[in-house]
């Protein structure tokens, strides 16, 4: 025979159960949705990082120009072609030019707080000012000592983009959620 305090008892626990399941749920939604706002933050913050690859891959890629012209430039001279020497300087410009991107990446590092690898890439784009300078179409030739600096310059550039992009995949990847 089923008692009064049978029922109330009964009632207690399938009420409890009901609170806890509709508790439980409300942590589950509570929990995903973090996560997922994290892992959209996560996203959002590698797609900038892309971006600022992209744009320092387009400035070196017109360095990479201008490099080659340079060089040819240094084995040449007064002997150069007025061709070639339009070429560079068309490509010094352009050089010029693309500078905004660099300037844009910055930015966007700043922006997420990369304050080491900002000034990374301001030292990186200095260096390849400092090359333009030493380089131009109207110089006419260039002295031994200045084709020792060109290698040395060339050497750093190097070394600069190599040190960034390392320092970049290493911010790119997410730190791995200890569990």
């Amino acid at each position: 025979m089923v008692t009064l305090e049978m029922v109330d008892a009964g009632v207690k626990i399938a009420t409890g159960m009901l609170v806890s399941g509709m508790f439980f749920l409300f942590y589950l939604k509570r929990h995903s949705s973090l996560d997922s706002r994290r892992d959209a933050e996560i996203q959002r913050r590698r797609e900038l990082f892309e971006q600022v690859a992209a744009n320092v891959g387009r400035v070196h890629y017109v360095y990479q120009q201008y490099l080659a012209l340079a060089t040819e430039f240094t084995r040449y001279g007064q002997h150069w072609p007025r061709a070639r020497r339009d070429e560079l300087a068309r490509v010094g410009d352009e050089l010029a030019n693309v500078f905004h991107d660099l300037t844009e990446a910055e930015s966007t590092l700043l922006l997420l707080g990369e304050k080491r690898l900002e000034r990374s890439l301001r030292i990186y784009g200095a260096k390849i000012v400092n090359l333009r300078r030493q380089i131009y179409a109207e110089k006419q030739q260039l002295s031994g000592e200045e084709i020792h600096l060109l290698d040395d310059i060339k050497k750093e550039i190097s070394q600069l983009k190599e040190g960034f992009f390392d320092a970049l995949s290493m911010r790119y990847m997410p730190k791995k959620a200890t569990n």
